[in-house]
């Protein structure tokens, strides 16, 4: 139990480390909670900054998220604490106390540590929610459908982790509450993911 609770906090401490408000400050000298959806995450500093701030931020959160588990694999050398890791980084990534409790909705964290943890279940999961993301140009419910996928499968393998990620989801829900809404009563943002590749095959002019 003790180890549970202390692979919980030391990821929690790792998902404290906001990528978007590093890139942001030392980088691009702006506070990415003032533009865009608001969001310190990967899509809106994509969508307001341009791709490499975009992928700094991806490449940050998914390395603090491996040095997480990896640190309490490291000690501990069990796989299952793996999942109790990444429920402290999301929680920290989406509640840090280092910034008033306000960050991101763990996309890039729950996806990595989703194929680290079942690689074959993390990349079907992963496809689907990306064939569905093409299909409804939308960026709320795929991660939705692939994290409650993801959680239902390993809770039919193993009760303990198969709860752990159905946490994170539930977390990954409430921070997408108001997208959730905005999609149900048509409001949501339509994002073609697909634009670039139409561009190049003169689909699009």
């Amino acid at each position: 139990m003790l180890s549970k609770f202390l692979a919980v906090i030391i990821g929690y401490l790792f998902g404290n480390f906001i990528s978007a408000m590093f890139v942001g400050k030392y980088y691009l000298h702006k506070d990415p909670t003032k533009y865009g959806s608001c969001n310190p995450g990967t899509a809106n500093m994509g969508a307001v900054f341009g791709k490499k701030a975009g992928i700094l931020t991806c490449i940050g959160d998914l390395l603090k998220t491996l040095l997480a588990i990896c640190l309490v694999y490291a000690i501990y050398h069990q796989h299952l604490l793996t999942a109790y890791t990444v429920l402290g980084v999301v929680l920290g990534h989406c509640f840090p106390v280092f910034n008033h409790f306000k960050g991101g909705k763990a996309v890039a964290v729950t996806a990595m540590v989703t194929v680290l943890y079942d690689w074959r279940a993390g990349l079907i999961t992963l496809l689907i929610a990306l064939v569905l993301t093409a299909i409804m140009q939308n960026l709320t419910i795929p991660p939705l459908v692939f994290m409650l996928s993801f959680s239902i499968y390993q809770l039919t393998k193993s009760l303990e982790p198969g709860l752990a990620f159905l946490i994170m989801t539930a977390v990954m829900a409430f921070k997408f509450r108001y997208d959730i809404r905005d999609f149900f009563t048509g409001h949501g943002k339509r994002v073609d993911i697909l634009y670039t590749i139409k561009k190049k095959l003169g689909i699009l002019k």
